[in-house]
């Protein structure tokens, strides 16, 4: 059956099927004709059909549907019809036929149909040949259909949607084979990419060495690297990122001073806007905020604060350098005061002894210059009475309270200024305050730029510049990788009204020209220039296309595309008529911080214009059960690519979550050293054991190796504070003291663990808190405008990363947690049981938990912090709400509501929390208080019941105090019996135990020697050897055969180093070959083979006993 027939559903006769094209038919319907032969021979080829095979068609034949289009409109078709005797529904089928074909958001469905019959026949005819396509590989691995359908596809643009352990790389490698082998493309034209150096070798190890295809194999970088040098003459030399930040650090502490304008914009970023402030809504996520966030003026910075105060404890004075203020808005107020040399002191008590909730009146500030003397009170509510973060009770507390301190003011006749936080007019509050300022007389004598900002720099106190250089370096890094040039930063500023926003891109638009000249200079390019310069040099068409002529270009890890490199393949695909196949998993985007944009893969086709999507859904490494947990997890995302993974393997009990105490038992005297780290290596040893029990149960022998995962490098320093772990600084390896041979243990992070898998996977931090998991470290607003942020739901790409570290596993995944502070990923999984099967508890957890302060206001709920307080004298909990509505502080946490407060019995007295007698609740007593016979002090104290009937929360009274006795003034004082409350002496406090501070274990070295060899054997924290002294013994034999027969010194082959090396950390693969010291892939391809030969035979003969204490002595050897 022709195509007029199948395509166009009509049949002509055998006469006119015979026939030529008439000359007298118009033009236009000769055209139709001829493009239904066309398409005709596109469809009766044995192909798979893309669009640019038939793209052309569509171009050619692009001015015959307008006008049909016009003579339909205008009723003049059927006319045209009748009058030239042409076939009506020949066009009208053209028409419709057409308009499938230029339409690029769907394939037509006789091209699709045409396609699955391609690739139906091909899995029959090829099965033989897609059997064995890999053999070379691995004689075990066997394609599954999906896999062969991505094979046999050939769209110009792919994308492969594959799950973890559904073996992309298998994927890829197959492909690679069958355009060369099948379609007879040369290997030289098919460029495969991926984006670190371990994959590249893996793809290298089953493309070109294992199948013997000599395909390009590269990073991104080493693409764009090798395009530049087509263009250039001499090589440029390749920086990283400590280079950029030299070269910014040395800008802003050296050369900086040569730019006034520059260095009033950094002291104003530094003295207004150097914290981000908070912006949000969630009173939550505000205290984590100011819980975390130290307020230190730029005058305590430099080191020009000095206080002295009575320490009331010790009767003695002490020094304070640290000037904390309550919030950001003080900070950027003191900050003014001191860039404008006026003098000021945060927090006095008022010149007039008046009591606010029965302490001492504190204003924000006073300030002072010649005789004049203003208070100033900031309140953080708007000019007109709102903020977000209070409920209407406390707005109308804090309006009354605003009343009440300005009525105070009038009524003693001091001088008041008073800033709220917004103006309905818009103006910034510093404006208002200066206003204030100079309508009073005072001098604003700017202090000299360039005196300010090198006293900041000369500070020991380097928070400034590090920070900031870190924030800009991390700024034009992601900046590049999004592939912005300059004029990007005035394009960002006339969308931005953000003043900090504003502020920051000014300054950094300056070293990053700064940072480009330099590059210029030194003959340098970073990594981010040389993909962005070599993507614009094909869009310049400056490479002609013969110098590369790829006609296929894979892309693995495609999940971690950024804007920079899709427009690099784009680039390239387009010079070269390329096809591309991008293969990946959104579910394991992982980069956004380094430049990842998830959409890129998620919006393929319309990135591309069109494409196809296949999907690979069986995994091989995974149990089914582990995977429903984790993609169930992963996918209540519903921004992720659905999909359903397949796995042949059943395990039981997939998910093992294991508890540990966090928290310190007062009861008990003696903790365990390490404290809760005592508690959480307990929690790793039950699971190792657990592992290794189950290998027992199996029936598998020997080394059992188990992957530790982190969500930072530190987790793994923090596990080894426990005895039963040790930490060797040198190759970044934990070893198990406890279990020795039995495990071979190693650490990732989440991030370094994507694209590896483990028999057996521990997560070892599992905690809600700040560098827990899921992190909730937060990014500065400054870098959304070149980092991708996922807001699509709560900790989106953290619960990929979860996915990632769950999926590591072949068998089974252990998750340690806290009991108090479990991670909400782990409270997501045991409350959701019906989405989470499988998860098995071990240990007692509180699901009820919420993410806490530490140290919380027992009256508000704001975070407290802790400092000396000048006016007191005593380190105070400080609660960080305004005072306006809470100006809570104590001496001791466990008083619970007891507040300090002002003595009402001697002048200078402080009623503070004190041990209530033989074991009763906290009571207050006064600061002068004295315990001998004479009653010498004074002894006012109240019950917490007393307390709450005594306290008054007005401001404005007068402290009765005035007048009373003041105790720092006499040693001694004689008071009537009758003015003295009988007083319990409180108990002694108890004699406290030196603190056990947790420290982490280290490994040492001790000397042997085997004949005249020597070797610095590893030993753990307690002196134990920790190297396999047989295994050492075996591979310095080799060693020395190997030497004799190649004629060679033996430190050439290896050295003795490397040789303890081996015997300690024992690798099993050559990816962990490469990771030791003195080990390099020309290396791994001369030996590599032998020396795993030798662990592995070691390994599986050798007793897993724990590793045995040899003390000073050598084992004997032959």
């Amino acid at each position: 059956m022709g195509l007029l027939s199948r395509l166009f559903g009509f049949k002509r006769s055998d006469s006119s099927a015979d026939t030529k094209i008439s000359a007298n038919y118009p033009d236009e319907y000769k055209q139709i004709l001829k493009f239904s032969d066309s398409l005709n021979s596109i469809l009766g080829k044995d192909r798979f059909i893309a669009r640019s095979d038939y793209d052309g068609l569509v171009k050619e034949y692009s001015s015959l549907p307008p006008f049909i289009d016009t003579l339909k409109k205008s009723q003049m078709l059927k006319t045209y019809v009748e009058s030239n005797n042409l076939d009506l529904s020949i066009i009208e089928q053209f028409f419709e036929t057409y308009r499938k074909l230029a339409d690029v958001t769907n394939v037509p469905d006789f091209i699709k149909k045409h396609n699955d019959e391609f690739v139906h026949r091909h899995l029959k005819g090829e099965k033989k040949y897609l059997d064995d396509i890999l053999k070379e590989c691995d004689p075990n691995i066997m394609l599954d259909d999906e896999q062969r359908e991505v094979v046999l596809s050939n769209e110009d643009y792919t994308l492969v949607i594959a799950g973890a352990g559904a073996g992309k790389t298998t994927t890829v490698a197959a492909k690679v084979r069958y355009l060369v082998e099948k379609q007879g493309v040369n290997p030289e034209q098919i460029l495969v990419i991926s984006f670190t150096n371990k994959a590249v070798n893996e793809l290298k190890e089953r493309i070109n060495h294992n199948l013997k295809i000599n395909c390009p194999i590269s990073t991104f970088h080493s693409i764009g690297n090798s395009i530049m040098n087509i263009n250039e003459d001499g090589k440029k030399r390749i920086v990283e990122g400590g280079y950029m930040f030299t070269i910014i650090n040395r800008y802003l502490k050296e050369t900086v001073l040569r730019d006034s304008e520059l260095v009033d914009k950094l002291i104003l970023f530094f003295g207004s806007y150097f914290t981000a402030p908070y912006e949000g809504k969630d009173l939550a996520e505000y205290f984590q905020f100011i819980s975390r966030t130290e307020f230190s003026t730029i005058k305590s910075n430099v080191q020009e604060y000095i206080q002295q105060v009575i320490d009331h404890k010790t009767k003695e004075v002490k020094t304070l350098n640290n000037e904390i203020l309550r919030s950001q808005e003080e900070v950027n107020i003191a900050n003014f005061l001191y860039l404008n040399q006026i003098d000021y002191e945060y927090e006095p008590f008022y010149q007039y002894q008046i009591l606010d909730s029965n302490k001492p009146y504190t204003p924000d500030f006073v300030i002072r210059q010649g005789d004049k003397v203003t208070y100033i009170e900031h309140f953080g509510i708007t000019q007109n009475g709102t903020n977000n973060l209070y409920s209407p009770e406390d707005i109308e507390k804090y309006k009354k309270r605003i009343n009440d301190k300005i009525l105070l003011h009038r009524k003693h006749k001091t001088d008041l200024i008073y800033t709220f936080s917004k103006y309905n007019d818009g103006t910034d509050y510093l404006v208002h305050l200066k206003e204030e300022l100079i309508a009073r007389g005072y001098d604003l004598n700017k202090r000299p730029s360039e005196e300010v900002y090198q006293k900041i720099v000369n500070s020991e106190e380097t928070k400034y510049i590090v920070r900031l250089v870190n924030l800009i370096c991390n700024f034009i890094s992601n900046f590049k990788t999004q592939g912005y040039k300059e004029e990007h930063f005035d394009i960002f500023k006339s969308k931005i009204q953000n003043v900090r926003t504003r502020l920051f891109l000014d300054i950094c638009r300056t070293c990053y020209l700064e940072y480009q000249k330099c590059l210029i200079q030194d003959n340098c390019t970073d990594f981010e220039d040389m993909i962005n310069e070599s993507a614009e040099l094909i869009r310049k068409k400056k490479i002609a296309k013969e110098r590369l002529g790829y006609k296929y270009i894979i892309v693995d890890e495609y999940q971690d595309i950024s804007r920079q490199r899709y427009n690099l393949i784009k680039e390239l695909s387009s010079l070269c008529d390329a096809k591309i196949v991008a293969v990946g998993d959104d579910w394991q985007s992982i980069y956004a911080f380094s430049g990842s944009i998830l959409p890129l893969f998620t919006h393929f086709c319309e990135e591309f214009g069109y494409g196809q999507e296949l999907k690979i859904t069986r995994t091989y490494r995974n149990a089914q059960e582990l995977i429903n947990i984790a993609g169930s997890f992963v996918q209540r995302n519903s921004e992720q690519i659905q999909k359903s993974l397949i796995s042949n393997k059943s395990i039981e009990n997939p998910v093992i979550i294991q508890t540990y105490c966090d928290k310190k038992d007062k009861k008990k005297d003696d903790t365990p050293k390490g404290g809760i780290y005592y508690y959480l290596g307990e929690a790793v040893n039950s699971s190792i054991q657990a592992i290794l029990e189950q290998n027992a149960k199996e029936g598998k022998c020997g080394v059992a190796p188990i992957l530790l995962i982190g969500r930072y490098g530190f987790d793994a320093r923090n596990l080894c504070n426990s005895e039963d772990f040790n930490y060797d600084e040198r190759s970044k390896t934990i070893y198990s003291t406890k279990f020795g041979k039995r495990v071979k243990l190693s650490f990732l992070t989440a991030h370094s663990s994507k694209g590896l898998s483990a028999d057996n996977v521990i997560i070892i931090n599992a905690k809600d808190e700040m560098f827990g998991f899921p992190s909730q470290i937060e990014d500065d607003p400054v870098l959304h405008l070149v980092v991708s942020h996922d807001d699509s739901y709560n900790y989106a790409e953290e619960r990929r990363l979860f996915y990632v570290a769950l999926t590591r596993t072949k068998n089974r995944v252990f998750i340690i947690t806290p009991e108090n502070r479990p991670s909400e990923f782990i409270k997501e999984l045991l409350i959701e049981k019906k989405l989470y099967p499988n998860v098995v508890l071990n240990g007692n957890l509180n699901l009820e938990s919420k993410r806490k302060i530490k140290n919380v206001c027992p009256i508000c709920g704001y975070p407290m912090q802790r400092r000396m307080n000048k006016n007191y004298g005593l380190e105070l909990w400080m609660c960080m709400n305004d005072q306006e509505i809470c100006g809570f502080m104590t001496n001791d946490t466990r008083g619970g509501d007891l507040a300090i407060k002002k003595c009402d019995w001697c002048k200078d007295g402080y009623l503070i929390v004190k041990p209530g007698s033989n074991g009763k609740e906290p009571i207050l007593g006064c600061t002068n208080y004295k315990s001998d016979k004479d009653k010498t002090g004074c002894n006012r104290m109240m019950s917490r019941d007393y307390y709450l009937k005594w306290i008054d929360d007005s401001i404005g009274n007068e402290d009765p105090s005035v007048g009373k006795f003041e105790y720092l003034r006499s040693d001694k004082i004689a008071m009537e019996e009758v003015h003295l409350p009988k007083m319990t002496e409180p108990k002694k406090p108890a004699i406290r135990k030196e603190r056990k501070t947790p420290n982490v274990n280290t490994t040492t070295t001790q000397v042997f020697h085997i004949e005249k060899d020597g070797f610095d054997v590893i030993c753990d924290a307690a002196g134990n050897i920790l190297t396999d002294m047989e295994l050492l013994k075996k591979i310095r034999q080799w060693r020395y055969e190997k030497a004799k027969e190649k004629n060679m010194r033996a430190y050439w082959i290896f050295n003795n180093a490397t040789l303890v090396d081996l015997a300690t950390r024992m690798p099993i693969t050559c990816e962990e070959l490469l990771s030791i010291s003195g080990i390099g892939e020309k290396k791994v391809e001369m030996y590599g083979d032998e020396i795993l030969q030798i662990i592995n035979k070691h390994s599986h003969t050798a007793p897993t006993t724990n590793s045995h204490n040899w003390g000073s002595e050598w084992p004997e050897f032959e």
